[in-house]
């Protein structure tokens, strides 16, 4: 059982802030460091309750760190990472790329304007930005290159586009955000479709204009012939998407589910069809989707055991009280909650943000009149523009070893991707029917 309150932190004032400033000293002193997020997160937090309390607490580790990885809900991300990396390596990728060629290869900019449909594409399969921006700036970069865009540009793009995998369903943060917080997963997925395919017209505008202005790539004529060849090529890559959020609408299986048959059906693509990935390819498939998995896996664990530290120092508790005298009304909530989320995604991991502070905003959202699912799109969205501003942005440092220029410099040309990616969130707040027109019409 769990260790009771009193038990770890006696409940006189003067502990309230000693622990919890050692506790977020210990875990930003620890990343200072370089050490792993999630050891930061596990030991930060054991060595705070450790210090207070003695050798009682270590069966905290194994109390609070291992149930949360057993979850159904969780058990998405590892098969989502999977399909996404059989995707990259079984030439699924590729497809997906000259489709989106054939189709808006005409614009002006028009090979930007292909990574961005191929971002939404791909991002309906993974739900992994990083898996989204290796699998196609691993291609996309170098052709860029060659028809004259700036590199810094090739590289932005690719990294801002990617960041649509994380609201186009399936999405691995609303996984974790539906853990934390109790909602529907399915729900969410579905509030996530309108918002991504905003986020990816505004990004195509924004290419064009961009395009034109500085004279990047070569434009293609349109060809109808062509556009008919590549769509019959992988048109059983395109329709996985489908598959996918179709099955989850009309209720053919779970989200999870979903996740399991992605990777069954990547697999046979990749394997049958197309014939681009061998039995010897596989183990080196499922090292590279299992060694991230286990990255975030490890992160849920250890900020598990963090939340339980704050928990028993009241930490929650406080803030709550803060947060409801500040922002007592809709407006004022969503405004201070979205800088502080464009705060932390500036120095945290995505995944860190929504299992440290879900727990604690979820239960508010509903007592200040705001609408849950609405609140997590307008969230998710605002954390996908921590993937692109340093110095954590976990997009840029992808974009950055593929194209071999410094974070810096792609940092700056994503500012205005930046900017289309807040206009979303506005337009989120104003027309609520973006985030609830869709959930609205299933049942989950």
């Amino acid at each position: 059982m769990p260790l009771p309150l009193r038990a770890i932190i006696p409940h006189e004032r003067e502990y309230y802030v000693e622990p919890s400033l050692l506790l977020v000293l210990l875990l930003f002193g620890l990343l200072v460091l370089r050490v792993p997020v999630a050891v930061s997160l596990a030991l930060s937090a054991f060595a705070t309750l450790f210090f207070y309390e003695g050798g009682s607490v270590i069966q905290l580790i194994a109390q609070r760190m291992y149930p949360v990885t057993r979850s159904w809900v969780l058990l998405a991300i590892p098969f989502f990472m999977l399909a996404g990396t059989i995707m990259e390596m079984g030439g699924l990728t590729r497809r997906i790329v000259n489709f989106s060629n054939a189709l808006v290869g005409f614009l002006p900019g028009g090979l930007a304007a292909v990574t961005v449909v191929a971002s939404m594409i791909f991002g309906g399969v993974s739900g992994s930005s990083s898996a989204e921006t290796s699998a196609l700036g691993s291609i996309l970069i170098p052709a860029m290159k060659e028809q004259r865009y700036a590199p810094r540009f090739a590289a932005a793009l690719v990294a801002s586009s990617a960041c649509i995998g994380m609201i186009i369903p399936p999405s691995i943060p609303m996984v974790l955000w539906s853990f934390v917080s109790g909602e529907s997963l399915g729900k969410l997925f579905m509030a996530g479709l309108i918002p991504g395919i905003l986020i990816g017209l505004i990004q195509i505008g924004i290419c064009v204009v961009i395009a034109q202005k500085r004279g990047y790539g070569i434009r293609r004529p349109f060809s109808t012939a062509e556009l008919g060849r590549t769509a019959g090529d992988g048109l059983l890559t395109l329709i996985t998407p489908l598959i996918i959020i179709g099955g989850i609408v009309f209720g053919f299986f779970t989200p999870t589910e979903a996740a399991i048959i992605a990777v069954f059906y990547s697999l046979f693509l990749s394997m049958v069809v197309y014939k681009e990935l061998r039995l010897c390819d596989l183990p080196a498939v499922c090292l590279k989707a299992g060694t991230t998995s286990a990255m975030v896996l490890f992160i849920v664990a250890g900020s598990s055991l963090f939340s339980y530290a704050l928990t028993v120092m009241e930490v929650p508790a406080l803030l709550t009280a803060k947060l409801l005298v500040f922002g007592s009304t809709p407006l004022s909530f969503i405004l201070i909650t979205g800088i502080l989320y464009i705060i932390l995604g500036m120095i945290m991991d995505i995944s860190v943000i929504i299992l440290l502070t879900g727990p604690i905003l979820a239960p508010l959202i509903a007592r200040v009149g705001l609408d849950p699912i609405q609140t997590a799109m307008i969230y998710m969205v605002i954390l996908a523009v921590g993937l692109v501003t340093p110095p954590v942005g976990m997009d840029l440092f992808v974009a950055s070893g593929i194209s071999g220029l410094p974070i810096e410099e792609i940092a700056k040309e994503c500012v205005v991707f930046v900017f289309g990616m807040l206009l979303v969130a506005a337009i989120i707040w104003f027309v609520p029917a973006t985030a609830l027109w869709l959930p609205a019409r299933v049942n989950f």
